[in-house]
């Protein structure tokens, strides 16, 4: 992992906040740890400033939420220069240049402002212990979900070997300080463990405490519900099909998220904190900057425009689906060629809408996978037709009666309900299947699975600047 200075820590802490508190202070570099978590304010101030950045370009506003799409095959280009990702997409990532070096690197830096703050708010002397250990559970949270988003992105799948022995992550616990031993990476049995102690301790310490944020929507914020549905995230992509349907089925039934009706799905995409978002990063107020739906953006003279999707997602829908091309995808002719680009997201400036990270379609379709694993295919075709038949209402109901047909029909719908979100190539991966792109026009449009570039490379600044750091193979 690369270090971080502590002159960066702050710097990452105070220019993501936006809070007068912290601004006020000495400048940045006497600023003192101590001096920012000298009270309540302070710290939230400093969670405040996490929670932002993760709207980052380099997270989930950008390159995390479109990275694995463009790779597994839901995303081609409308243009061939100035564009991101698009030595990924090409199956050309290299250790020094890849345009994921920074997503790594930004969120090691977030998990250092995190760490600061699990450790200093215990003995901070004022606030209540419900407040603070309110933040404490919340940036315990954070940490387990960055973790994740590593663990997938610069690891092999956890079934890649048959104890998940082979390389994970850096795991980073602690604040890491300059002259601090260098952190190994651990295995993905071992990342896993901890994001799930992580996921774990936050659930037992979050009753009993006091909400410390009243702008926004819940939905911005990590609670109970954040972390039972991050562990079902996780337990699925652990292939623990019990804990993942258990984890799953809590969400849904707290009925604290309803499901958007056909006829509202495609304009539930425009409007902020929905019925379905159990966490969605808040755009900033007064955003003036690009947002991911800027990557599609279809109006007239925009630069920035880049992203259309594949045919290989569109002919999965029927004519009479809201998700596919009558409704949901916009068709725009560029150099006389035409394409579609998605509205899920927003363009930029007011319209943005933030980031839907966790949703409960996914929720629903988590445990009907599960369950599928399980021999529930009542419960399993149940919570697919669910999600179906609401995308398509004329779609007749499935009563998929073996394990294959079952698990076949999920991850299809997956991936017509989750595209664009974030998941596919994961998808892909830890069911130890093969990338086929066809509509296509990278210089390697196809993988076979198992390959080393189902993951990304550690940036070669990180490597060469920990003896302790293994390099993934082939590059």
């Amino acid at each position: 992992m690369k270090k971080l200075t502590l002159t960066y820590i702050l710097l990452a802490i105070i220019l993501h906040s936006g809070c007068k508190k912290l601004l006020d202070k000495d400048p940045v570099d006497k600023i003192s740890i101590e001096d920012t978590f000298s009270d309540f304010e302070g710290a939230r101030a400093a969670l405040l400033g996490v929670y932002s950045a993760f709207y980052n370009t380099t997270y989930y506003n950008g390159k995390r939420s479109a990275y694995p799409d463009v790779i597994g095959g839901n995303i081609k280009y409308s243009k061939t220069g100035n564009v991101d990702l698009y030595d990924e997409y090409n199956l050309a990532t290299t250790a020094a240049e890849s345009d994921m070096n920074a997503t790594y690197q930004e969120l090691y830096g977030i998990l250092n402002n995190i760490n600061y703050i699990i450790e200093k708010v215990p003995v901070i002397a004022d606030g209540t212990v419900a407040t603070r250990n309110r933040l404490i559970a919340e940036a315990t949270v954070l940490r387990a979900l960055i973790h994740f988003d590593l663990v997938q992105l610069y690891a092999q799948p956890y079934g890649f070997t048959t104890d998940a022995s082979h390389l994970g992550i850096s795991i980073n616990l602690e604040p890491f300080f300059v002259n601090a031993t260098q952190i190994k990476r651990s295995t993905v049995k071992e990342t896993y463990d901890a994001i799930i102690a992580d996921l774990k301790s936050a659930a037992v310490m979050f009753p009993g405490t006091s909400v410390v944020y009243t702008v926004g929507s819940t939905a911005n914020y990590a609670n109970l519900n954040t972390v039972h549905a991050l562990l079902a995230r996780v337990y699925l992509s652990k292939g623990d099909w019990q804990n993942a349907y258990t984890a799953a089925n809590a969400v849904i039934s707290n009925r604290a998220y309803t499901l958007f009706s056909n006829e509202n799905y495609v304009a539930s995409w425009m409007v902020k904190n929905t019925t379905e978002s159990i966490f969605e990063i808040s755009a900033p107020n007064s955003f003036g900057g690009n947002s991911y739906g800027s990557y599609f953006d279809i109006s007239t003279g925009n630069n920035y425009l880049q992203m259309a999707t594949t045919d290989d997602l569109l002919n999965l829908y029927t004519s009479t689906d809201v998700r596919g091309r009558g409704s949901f995808y916009n068709q725009f002719t560029v150099n006389g060629n035409k394409f579609y680009f998605c509205k899920k997201y927003a363009t930029s400036n007011a319209l943005a809408t933030g980031v839907k990270v966790i949703r409960l379609s996914e929720i629903y379709l988590i445990r009907a996978e599960a369950a599928a694993e399980l021999g529930n295919n009542v419960q399993a075709n149940a919570d697919l037709n669910v999600i179906r038949r609401r995308g398509d209402t004329s779609a007749a109901p499935l009563n998929l009666t073996t394990k294959n047909e079952l698990t076949e029909a999920i991850l299809l719908e997956r991936r017509k309900e989750l595209n664009l979100e974030g998941f596919l190539l994961f998808d892909l991966g830890r069911r130890k299947k093969n990338i086929i792109r066809t509509d296509c026009t990278a210089i390697t449009c196809n993988l076979n699975y198992p390959e080393a570039h189902y993951v990304l490379p550690i940036p070669e600044v990180s490597v060469l600047s920990n003896f302790r750091m293994i390099q993934n193979p082939s590059y």
